[in-house]
């Protein structure tokens, strides 16, 4: 079968020096893994980042550079080898010679989906992890799928959202990231982006708004962000990206303010929308905007407010 394994697969049961300790946490630990490549990678911090497979073209630019960044800081990145969202946060890692570890909802000799056989082989042969709870040759289905995410999750110290559909299976991986005590990290959408919807619902929720690694990385006291690293390839920048990195990075917020002026990235949002987004009473967004109007940093337009230029 085209994709089925040439080398060993290794399995790691409960009792194993490289049974992930995170696993051994959630209520439902997988009895063993399945695994094949850099076994060292299962008890180190990592980053997980996920999203939709029907993405847009703008998400797959963010979850790369994201990965990117991240795995420049020492991260392991951590996701699911679907089309879309995980793939580009695994191919970001690789680009930069990170390393990425794939969690399967299938069998290792039964890669899914198809096309991602070729970045299966690429994470394995550049010092990445491909880990499975379930037999070598188990086919793919959705209840495997939402199975896996529990262990996607649990293998991070943070997990990442770059968009989401309502009701999709993202949210429930983030569901369950909140309840095995994760923190939950957002990009913000608009409101008019489908895209964005169950981010945004995340956000009202309880998740963190970013828009850098270094928003993520300075959650944790444990983490330190590097500044200054070698090897940092400017033009690998997504613009979009560096966009939003310079307009928070340049100016001084007050920290009280900092989720309603992140908030703010995008299109402009009119107050009952901010409201909606952060779940914040209209006095305290009020106040907010106010205080960042006399800064010199938002500005009121006939669509809403917006980060002034």
């Amino acid at each position: 079968m085209k994709g089925e394994l040439k080398i060993e697969v290794i399995e790691i049961d409960y009792k194993s020096k490289y049974y992930p300790d995170n696993f051994k946490k959630i209520k439902n630990p997988p009895e063993k893994i399945y695994a094949i490549g850099n076994l060292k990678l299962l008890n180190t911090y990592s980053i997980s980042i996920i999203g939709s497979r029907a993405c847009s073209i703008e998400g797959i630019n963010i979850a790369k550079q994201f990965a990117k960044d991240l795995s420049e800081q020492g991260l392991t990145i951590t996701s699911g080898m679907a089309l879309g969202i995980d793939s580009a946060a695994h191919i970001g890692t690789l680009e930069k010679n990170g390393k990425t570890i794939a969690v399967l909802g299938s069998g290792l000799n039964n890669i899914f989906p198809k096309e991602n056989i070729k970045l299966f082989h690429d994470i394995v042969n550049n010092g990445g992890l491909v880990i499975s709870e379930y037999p070598l040759s188990a086919k793919a289905d959705s209840k495997k799928f939402l199975e896996r995410n529990r262990l996607v999750s649990a293998l991070s110290i943070g997990v990442l959202i770059v968009e989401a559909a309502h009701r999709s299976g993202t949210s429930v991986t983030c569901k369950l990231a909140f309840e095995q005590g994760k923190k939950v990290f957002c990009i913000p959408h608009g409101l008019g982006d489908k895209h964005g919807v169950g981010t945004n619902n995340l956000l009202k929720r309880g998740a963190k708004i970013v828009t850098s690694a270094r928003d993520i990385i300075e959650s944790f006291d444990f983490l330190e962000y590097k500044d200054n690293l070698e090897n940092q390839d400017s033009e690998e920048i997504d613009k979009m990206n560096n966009k939003y990195k310079e307009k928070i990075n340049s100016k001084k917020i007050n920290k009280k303010f900092e989720d309603v002026y992140n908030c703010l990235i995008g299109p402009p949002l009119k107050i009952n929308q901010i409201c909606n987004i952060l779940n914040k009473p209209v006095n305290e967004v009020n106040n907010a905007l106010f205080m960042l109007e006399l800064d010199g940093l938002v500005e009121k337009t006939k669509y809403g407010y917006q980060i002034k230029e």
